[in-house]
């Protein structure tokens, strides 16, 4: 029952990111809305609206917090926001093959983090360590093409986004799972975070400039919409399309805390290098772009490494039940 809710929660996670990413592209690429910090304001609104509804409607009663776990729960949003939008900033100065290269080392920087901090005492089997090599190498190959083509800031933004996003998923499922004295459920996380993500993606719009030029830009957008008889790209259109996005974002964000409560770190991790390799596969299909002999075999490591890893994973949890079992006896 255990692993079939797991297998259901990260299937759930894989589709529902995909669709996000592919509909991130539909609206840069139909509106040329290029304002990462709003947009992860936006993803953050629809969590905020979507965490009351359900809160009204009594699918969850928050916990009471003391001063030192809302402490706990700040810093962590702050990590939370700063991913996010690292990783949308840095797409600005590297390639998305080479951006989807560094990222393709986040189950590496997630192994360190989970063994510096002491979290995995036994460690991790020589099985898991193998599994890991194809899915990292598989994403560097489909993405070797644009591999040298970067600025060394952009290199180092990406980098430091990929570090981010590992301790990301090493704490929140460490929050989840009942770390740092919080034990919070999923829903109550995602209530409390959502508007210390919007406050925060906001304040540093406006300080950074990004939203006088966004207001510039849905200025020049609507102008041109009142100017022309096809107003499908115009403001209200974008409207719709960024309610659709914060939307898909709130459903995404359910399905990522879920997931990372019913698996491990590290299987969220090698989900999301093989939502990368899927979104290659599905952008080429989409926008017919042809796939070299070399990504296609990185797309099948990727995958095949996948599969190891979770195929591993599961017999040794098999094997450690069994093992307790025979204890109890």
């Amino acid at each position: 029952m255990a692993q079939s809710k797991a297998i259901v929660s990260i299937a759930s996670y894989l589709l529902i990111s995909l669709f996000l990413t592919l509909h991130n592209k539909m609206v840069l690429q139909w509106y040329n809305f290029g304002f990462p910090w709003l947009v992860t304001a936006v993803h953050s609104l629809g969590g905020i609206i979507g965490m009351h509804i359900l809160l009204v409607t009594g699918y969850f009663t928050p916990k009471k917090l003391d001063s030192k776990q809302m402490k706990i729960l700040l810093i962590f949003s702050l990590l939370y926001t700063v991913n996010i939008a690292m990783s949308n900033v840095s797409l600005h100065y590297v390639s998305v093959p080479l951006h989807q290269i560094v990222r393709g080392t986040v189950p590496v920087f997630t192994v360190i983090i989970t063994l510096i901090w002491g979290l995995s005492p036994q460690g991790y089997s020589w099985r898991v360590y193998s599994s890991l090599a194809p899915v990292v190498v598989g994403v560097g190959l489909t993405t070797y093409a644009d591999y040298y083509s970067f600025s060394l800031i952009g290199f180092i933004l990406t980098l430091t986004g990929t570090i981010l996003a590992a301790t990301k998923t090493v704490v929140t499922n460490t929050i989840l799972v009942g770390g740092y004295k919080l034990k919070l459920p999923a829903f109550d996380l995602l209530y409390r975070l959502t508007p210390l993500t919007f406050v925060q993606t906001i304040t540093w719009s406006i300080m950074s400039g990004e939203a006088s030029k966004a207001w510039a830009f849905l200025q020049k957008l609507q102008s041109q919409s009142d100017s022309s008889s096809n107003n499908s790209n115009g403001v209200y259109s974008l409207a719709g399309a960024l309610m659709v996005n914060g939307a898909i974002a709130f459903v995404l964000n359910i399905a990522s805390f879920t997931a990372s409560k019913n698996t491990s770190a590290l299987a969220m991790t090698v989900t999301g290098n093989v939502k990368v390799v899927l979104t290659v596969v599905l952008g080429c299909a989409l926008f017919r772009v042809t796939l070299t002999s070399l990504s296609v075999v990185g797309i099948i490591l990727t995958i095949a490494g996948g599969a190891v890893y979770s195929a591993v994973r599961l017999n040794e949890a098999r094997k450690a039940r069994e093992q307790a079992n025979k204890e109890m006896a």
